[in-house]
């Protein structure tokens, strides 16, 4: 008797833009409509859900400010995690590449002596946050180079190592003392501290915007570029080229780790001015969201992370009007996995196959 199954079968041709475009918003609509759902089976009225999301995240001055300056630890390490992709690199670890180049951030802004001007602090510090989350990335590329141990496990690991570290320091060695209980640092120096480009909006973002086009040119028509997507896509013709694959893996994932770290710095220098536990609502974890959501695409990734960074945004707004802010973490995965649906049906094309059962 023939048992139907079914496959997935790539397309003949590639999808072309305008069908990706339209995939991924019929995708929105219908995570729009699977959350307006969700919220209806929780007892919640869904106009009242969505109107809250927005006015937290874009229905004033404040509100568009507090998402652009939560997109920018989120676009960085979603640009860092697509960086290290192009080379098939998994970096599940810039959560704590975060966390470390905030830590080393917070080393160099507490020891920076007073009237050191800020043309040398702010560049100092992040410079420091860069290194630090290179540093930390660098642990598990060489793991990966010499001992062939996979990135996928020793960067999540790593992750808890961090952020444990940090809870450690801010409520031990470098724990405030006029704070009390509150698990802070003392505040880094006032000249290290970002300034603010309009209203309340950090300079950071400036950072996140030349990091994105940096990205954009570097993949058009940098050697680099070209050797570490030869590298990920087909290792034996990287060897037969002659293309250290060694080096390119662990220059990737060391600068994958150095823009989390940048991240770090920029949270450090930019909103809280210390060192805290807590310090991220999970920013690297939705890097690695936004950085599939833009499919890799620098330009895309920083549009992304501003979308996403509203939906963290007005997870505040939904918890003041009364429905539970939750809702906010569960829209972003059905938008992930409706986005992700979407671009796979665009490329792939499902079939009915039947099969004699044996």
């Amino acid at each position: 008797m023939a048992r139907p199954t079914l496959r997935l079968e790539p397309r003949l041709e590639e999808p072309s833009r305008n069908t990706q475009v339209t995939s991924v918003a019929i995708a929105v609509l219908a995570a729009a409509a699977m959350g307006a759902l969700l919220v209806a089976v929780s007892g919640h009225d869904p106009f009242i859900a969505f109107a809250a999301l927005y006015r937290g995240a874009f229905g004033s001055v404040r509100a568009i400010s507090g998402t652009i300056n939560k997109a920018v630890p989120i676009g960085l390490c979603a640009l860092g995690i697509a960086l290290a992709y192009r080379g098939r690199l998994w970096n599940i670890g810039a959560e704590g590449q975060l966390y470390f180049g905030a830590f080393v951030a917070t080393g160099v802004g507490l020891a920076i002596p007073g009237g050191l001007p800020s043309a040398v602090a702010v560049p100092a510090v992040l410079a420091a946050g860069l290194v630090g989350g290179a540093l930390w990335a660098l642990i598990a590329a060489l793991l990966r180079a010499y001992l062939d141990v996979s990135e996928i496990l020793s960067t999540l690991m790593l992750n808890y190592v961090a952020i444990l570290w940090v809870n450690y320091l801010v409520v031990g060695p470098w724990a405030d003392p006029t704070t009390f209980s509150f698990p802070y640092s003392p505040p880094i120096a006032s000249a290290a501290q970002l300034g603010k480009l309009f209203g309340s909006v950090q300079v950071g973002v400036l950072a996140l915007i030349a990091l994105a086009l940096l990205m954009a040119a570097f993949d058009r028509g940098a050697r680099g570029a070209y050797e570490l997507r030869v590298t990920g896509d087909a290792p034996r013709a990287a060897l037969y080229g002659g293309i250290d694959s060694r080096r390119l893996a662990i220059a990737a994932l060391a600068a994958a780790g150095a823009l989390a770290g940048l991240a770090g710095a920029v949270e450090v220098a930019g909103s809280t001015t210390r060192l805290q536990a807590g310090l991220s609502p999970g920013y690297g974890f939705m890097g690695i969201m936004v950085a599939w959501l833009g499919r890799g695409r620098p330009l895309l990734i920083t549009v992304c992370a501003l979308l996403y960074a509203g939906l963290l945004n007005g997870g505040f707004s939904l918890q003041v009007s009364g429905i539970p802010p939750a809702i906010s973490t569960i829209l972003q995965a059905i938008l992930l996995l409706a986005v992700l649906a979407a671009l796979t049906l665009s490329a792939y094309r499902i079939r009915l196959i039947a099969r004699e059962a044996a």
